[in-house]
Formats: C-alpha cells, sequence, structure tokens
C-alpha cells in the first residue's frame, strides 16, 4: 500500500497546483464504465437485469450511473475554479462552448450521414428527405432527439441512438448555474455553507418524496453542486487513506443495504478526490496531450448499437450478443472515435485562426 498511496496528510488545496493528478485515467475509466453498464440494455433489452449495483439498489444505481457521477462530480469542482479564473460571462461561455459543441456537433453529423448509407431500412432518398433525420441535428444544440427513421429498430434496445446525450444538457445547465452562483455569492464561505445545507436539505427531501422521478439527472446534479462545494472549502479537506478507506467500506455498505443515494452523495465524492489527487500520481501522464474521455462518451452508445445491427444481421439465429463481444470493439472503436474528433476540431480550429492567405 505504501507504495501507491500517500502517507503524509495533506491538505487537497496543495495538491491542486500544476497538472500533477490522476483525472484523465479517472474519466477515461469512467466513460469506459459507461460503455460496460450500457452492454447489458443495449445487447439484451432494457428490462435485464444488469450488474450487482443494478439487482442490489433496485435499478436505482448502475455502473453507468457511477460513472456520469465521476463527470458531474469533477466538473463542479473544475468549473468552480474556471469561474474564478475567467470573471467575465463571455470568456467562461466562450470556454465551456468551444469544450462541449465542436465534437459533440461532429459526432451527431457523423452519425446522421453514417446510419443513413450503413445502417437506416430506408433507402438513403427516403432517408434523407426524411424531417426525422434533420430533427436529429438538434442534439448539436443540447436538445435531445433520440431516434433517426429506420435506425436501430429491431435492436434489443430499439430506436435510440445515442442514449447518453441528456447528460450534455443538464451538465449545461450546472456550468451556467455554476457562473451564476460565483457571480451572486462571490463563493463566499459563509453563503456557500448556507447553499450546503440546502443542498442537503433538498437531497433528504428528494429520498423521501421524490420517488425516484429521474433519478439519474437529479443525481447527477448534486453531485456537481458537491464538486463546487469541494473547491470553496478545498483548504480544510484532508487527504487522507484512512479516510478513504471508510468511505470506501461505507460506500459498499450502504449500496448493499439499499441507501445508494445517501452512499453517493456522502462517502463517494471523497474515493473520487482521494483517487483523483490523494494517491501517487503514477499515471499524471496519462493521456497527457489530450484527454479522450469526452469523445469515448459521446461515440460509445451509437457505436454498441451499431454492433448489435451489423452481429443480428450476419448471425441472425445467433441469440443476444454475447457483452464482451459487444464492450470490447465498442471500446476500442469508440477511443478511434474520439481521436479522430480531437483532431479534427483542432484541425478545424488551427485552420480557422491561420491569417487569411498563409
Amino acid at each position: 500500500m505504501g507504495t501507491y498511496f500517500s502517507r503524509n496528510t495533506k491538505k487537497l488545496s496543495r495538491c491542486l497546483h500544476g497538472r500533477h493528478n490522476n483525472l484523465n485515467l479517472i474519466r477515461v475509466l469512467a466513460a469506459l464504465g459507461v460503455i460496460f453498464s450500457h452492454s447489458f440494455s443495449i445487447t439484451q433489452g432494457p428490462d435485464n437485469p444488469g450488474t450487482w449495483f443494478d439487482r442490489v439498489s433496485g435499478n436505482r444505481l448502475s455502473v453507468g450511473g457511477i460513472a456520469v457521477a465521476v463527470f458531474f462530480l469533477y466538473s463542479g469542482f473544475l468549473i468552480a475554479k474556471s469561474c474564478e479564473r475567467h470573471r467575465k460571462f463571455s470568456e467562461f461561455f466562450r470556454r465551456r462552448v468551444l469544450r462541449i459543441f465542436p465534437e459533440l456537433a461532429l459526432c451527431v453529423c457523423l452519425c446522421v450521414i453514417l446510419a443513413g448509407v450503413f445502417i437506416s431500412d430506408l433507402t438513403p432518398a427516403a432517408y434523407f428527405s426524411s424531417p426525422q433525420t434533420y430533427r436529429y441535428l438538434l442534439n448539436c444544440v443540447l436538445f435531445p432527439i433520440h431516434t433517426l427513421p429506420g435506425v436501430f429498430g429491431a435492436n434489443p434496445y430499439p430506436d435510440v441512438v445515442n442514449g447518453s446525450l441528456w447528460v450534455l444538457s443538464v451538465q449545461f445547465v450546472c456550468y451556467l448555474f455554476c457562473f451564476a452562483v460565483f457571480k451572486i455569492t462571490g463563493f463566499g464561505r459563509r453563503i456557500m455553507l448556507f447553499l450546503f445545507a440546502v443542498l442537503i436539505a433538498a437531497a433528504c427531501l428528494y429520498a423521501v418524496f421524490g420517488g425516484g422521478f429521474m433519478l439519474s439527472a437529479v443525481r447527477a446534479v448534486l453531485e456537481f453542486c458537491l464538486g463546487m462545494e469541494i473547491w470553496v472549502f478545498r483548504d480544510r479537506i484532508p487527504l487522507s487513506p484512512l479516510i478513504a478507506a471508510v468511505s470506501g467500506v461505507c460506500f459498499f455498505l450502504g449500496c448493499s443495504f439499499g441507501y445508494d443515494l445517501a452512499a453517493m452523495l456522502v462517502f463517494f465524492p471523497y474515493l473520487c478526490f482521494w483517487f483523483g489527487w490523494g494517491t501517487k500520481h503514477i499515471f499524471d501522464s496519462f493521456s497527457a496531450k489530450q484527454d479522450y474521455s469526452y469523445g469515448i462518451f459521446l461515440w460509445g452508445f451509437p457505436v454498441q448499437q451499431a454492433l448489435v445491427f451489423f452481429f443480428s444481421r450476419h448471425f441472425p439465429q445467433g441469440g443476444a450478443m454475447p457483452l464482451w463481444l459487444n464492450i470490447v470493439p465498442a471500446c476500442f472503436l469508440s477511443l478511434i472515435f474520439a481521436q479522430i474528433g480531437t483532431r479534427t476540431v483542432k484541425a478545424v480550429r488551427a485552420a480557422l485562426r491561420r491569417p487569411a492567405g498563409d
């Protein structure tokens, strides 16, 4: 254990200088976790039993739900930091737009084209003349549209092209909320402590009266808000292997006994920040030049659906597609598409910055 974990307890604020952290690795693992989690419903249908987390939580929590919570928790923390660094809304908004929309638009447009050419049951003429084809492009502006004409209708998880895109709409609203809170409060500690109390009260009320309504989105927003709070109080948070170990045990016990929402809000955040900054940073050079987690997340679902589609075409009597045969190629192909997307966006940006005539 001493090889991997720091023995001296430091405050989180002391570990934030530079890029010495494990965030890129954790976020890539989270994106791959989304692919793993989706593979059960994509290959076997939405009523499959899923993983241990699905079963013990009564389908309230999955590996994918945990992965999304990772993204939102870190986003709340890092976006709060960005608010303090980029105090003008125009600069803050520009950075958020450039981070989300170019790769999203490329993914959406390529899905429309590739689905029309290789997957849709309609002829290309009928597909590209259908209004539904062009309604799908609203995903480029964070308006979730799940279907394309004649696409994936016979899959076990029918019709849905990219069921992950709802996350981006919620996340972008959280970005704007964070900036508004910063402008109103200046992240003053007293008011943020009051907001933290309101957050806890809201979580308790939801647990009692919410009935699981839109649980995935509610949990994600709560994690984002916790990330904001952790940024504000970063100099008060120790990074201790003992606290991390206790948090890990309590997290799994909470999930095992049906208190998964409480476990996700109380113990899970500490685990994320411990693994992000509290361990020896043996993975701080992982994907140092470019974080591909966003691209993997964007492409995972449609790639998995396409794999099931082609499997059923070539093995019509083969039953459900084996999980491993969906997960492994989907991870590999999503990474390839993520790299293509990232490099394409970079090339376009470089071309736009180049002076005319060069």
